[in-house]
């Protein structure tokens, strides 16, 4: 029975005060680790994207300078490279356009002939430098890349390129992830806590049953009175 009687006055006090501190610690640790999350797969997204657009800029500057260098008007050649970029899978649209804005070359043949038709490529093509933006093509985000190209130190024509944004390059952990990878940190830290703080309390225990103890033996020897010093009663007269 006395050792039935201990065990709430150590495993109990030790398992509440445990998992009180690692309830605190698996909230803190839980946004922590999300706030983590947020910032590695946001710091991942954009540079896949900054990639993603260094890489438009290069193909559109190939292409200008490939225009460049051909003499005279040889389209056909243009045309003829347009349509074999067109087979990446990240390029959605390629076209020259012309100083009157029209299109000469394009990765679909069906838009050559055809005035340019796009709310955002007056500004670009006013602006006399590449340029590149952010849009959104039949519902899909997408990266749109203007390059000019010069002949006789005259514009002589624009790159347009129509890229795909890049998917995330990351994406969160569930909710389900991250409080798994929360409890294998404070599953052992909890059994640890438990352990160490039912050692202590019993150390505790003991240490405070021998002090009352001592001082309940030492006040029971102080009430005794010795054999040989008899009390002695007042003479009555």
């Amino acid at each position: 029975m006395a050792h039935a009687s201990r065990l709430p006055r150590t495993w109990l006090p030790a398992v509440f005060i445990s998992v009180m501190v690692s309830a605190c610690c698996a909230a803190a640790l839980y946004a922590l680790l999300a706030q983590h999350d947020r910032s590695l797969v946001a710091q991942r997204n954009a540079a896949a994207i900054v990639a993603a657009e260094q890489s438009a800029r290069a193909v559109a500057r190939t292409m200008a300078w490939f225009s460049e260098s051909l003499p005279g008007e040889s389209l056909a050649t243009v045309q003829q490279t347009l349509e074999q970029h067109a087979r990446q899978a990240n390029l959605l649209d390629a076209a020259v356009i012309t100083p009157d804005n029209m299109v000469v070359a394009a990765s679909n043949p069906a838009s050559i002939g055809t005035p340019m038709q796009d709310a955002a490529w007056p500004a670009a093509r006013n602006s006399q430098n590449s340029s590149i933006t952010h849009g959104v093509d039949k519902g899909r985000p997408v990266l749109i890349v203007i390059e000019p190209f010069r002949q006789d130190n005259r514009i002589a024509g624009w790159i347009r390129l129509v890229v795909a944004t890049p998917p995330d390059a990351a994406v969160l952990r569930s909710e389900h992830d991250l409080g798994r990878d929360v409890a294998l940190v404070i599953g052992p830290l909890l059994l640890v806590m438990v352990v160490l703080l039912t050692l202590t309390m019993r150390g505790l225990m003991s240490r405070v049953r021998a002090l009352l103890a001592g001082i309940l033996m030492e006040a029971w020897e102080q009430r005794i009175v010795p054999v040989g010093n008899p009390v002695e009663t007042p003479d009555r007269g």
